[in-house]
């Protein structure tokens, strides 16, 4: 018997429901469980949805693990560390009602420690076990696209000016800039996390209410720093299986390379996804990315590798940016997005972008993130 994604959702339930009362068992004497325990069973299921929700985000019920068992473990460690802390946030601010009586810290930690243990602990004896479904669900040629991309840096590289060579050598070891925009990351993303958290509840709901499908897009991987490819999450705003459709469809993909890569009025986009994309709603997923350092607060747009080799073909003056560009990781926001977004041309957007890998630093992310609240806000140049 194989265990699909649905059967572990299932499972992961019976976990949070263990964890919950075995963190009481564990802190409370057995006398006194029947009496304390009635006291918090009402956030149960509010722990429950937290739980699920965060582990969907963080992708654990997609078909994406097979060759990654360590990083599966990451995501697992990242998704049970994410739920409690939004789960914490929530119970302090609940608990400010003085009838309501407080939670008890340790058993948040036990919770915590417990859910860890038994998620992780399924997934690898499963694992073990060879009973998972851990196919692949999005059937096109990621890997050819990896290997030629690999295969172009190396020859851009090589006929790369001796400056961008050592900002690339530069770019593969730790320095205190990379420390410190790390660290403002993570801080970044998990107060972004936990201020949207009512949000996410809401698309998701919506996007699952319109059309079948998942909640998050099924799109190919994208090139991160040194062309080591990763799955960027966003919002489904298409229809079910649009890349598929697009790359199909020789009208619309010779119009989809004709504009950059991009759909000015794309057929594939829903009511929901309209409204998301327009707002960059559709983008909030990013921040897991942020968290598991995939993408940084603020960088370069994410390419497809498809798209990198392409447009480095079309425009071969422009490879020495890209290597620039690729030499630091993609950024939920950048130089391109408060400069006109879509409005902007693949060459001018470039050159914007590697500008600011070669003059990068915290001050400036900072300034790009408070412009973006004001681009985002007034809707400039979404597509």
């Amino acid at each position: 018997m194989k265990f699909t994604p649905r059967w572990l959702l299932l499972f992961d339930v019976l976990v949070v429901i263990t964890a919950f009362l075995l963190s009481f068992a564990v802190r409370v004497p057995l006398r006194d469980l029947g009496e304390v325990l009635p006291r918090y069973t009402d956030y149960l299921p509010a722990l429950l949805a937290i739980r699920l929700l965060v582990f969907v985000m963080y992708g654990l019920y997609r078909s994406i693990w097979a060759r990654a068992a360590i990083r599966e473990f990451v995501a697992v460690v990242s998704a049970v560390t994410t739920g409690s802390i939004i789960g914490t946030l929530l119970l302090v601010f609940v608990t400010l009602n003085e009838s309501i009586p407080e939670f008890p810290r340790i058993v948040l930690l036990y919770e915590w420690a417990l859910t860890l243990a038994m998620a992780a602990g399924a997934r690898f004896s499963l694992r073990v076990l060879d009973m998972r479904q851990l196919e692949a669900n999005l059937e096109d040629d990621d890997e050819h696209h990896r290997r030629v991309l690999q295969e172009r840096i190396a020859e851009w590289l090589y006929a790369a000016p001796p400056d961008v060579r050592r900002m690339w050598r530069d770019s593969q070891q730790l320095s205190s800039r990379r420390f410190f925009k790390r660290a403002f990351d993570i801080l970044a993303s998990l107060f972004v996390l936990a201020l949207i958290f009512p949000i996410f509840v809401l698309i998701c709901l919506l996007i699952k209410l319109e059309t079948p499908g998942p909640i998050l897009a099924d799109t190919p991987r994208r090139a991160g720093r040194g062309g080591t490819e990763f799955r960027m999450y966003k919002f489904r705003g298409m229809v079910k299986n649009a890349h598929l459709m697009l790359v199909n469809d020789p009208v619309l993909w010779e119009e989809y390379k004709k504009h950059n890569f991009k759909l000015p009025d794309d057929p594939r986009i829903t009511r929901v996804g309209k409204f998301i994309r327009q707002h960059s709603i559709d983008e909030l997923p990013n921040f897991i990315n942020v968290l598991h350092g995939e993408m940084s607060m603020v960088g370069p747009r994410p390419r497809y590798p498809f798209e990198v080799v392409a447009q480095a073909e079309r425009f071969p003056h422009t490879q020495a940016d890209i290597l620039r560009i690729l030499s630091i990781k993609p950024g939920v926001t950048g130089p391109w997005q408060i400069s006109g977004r879509s409005n902007l041309g693949y060459e001018e957007r470039n050159h914007l972008e590697a500008r600011y890998a070669e003059t990068q630093s915290l001050w400036r992310d900072i300034v790009i993130i408070l412009k973006t609240i004001k681009v985002v806000l007034q809707k400039e140049g979404a597509h």
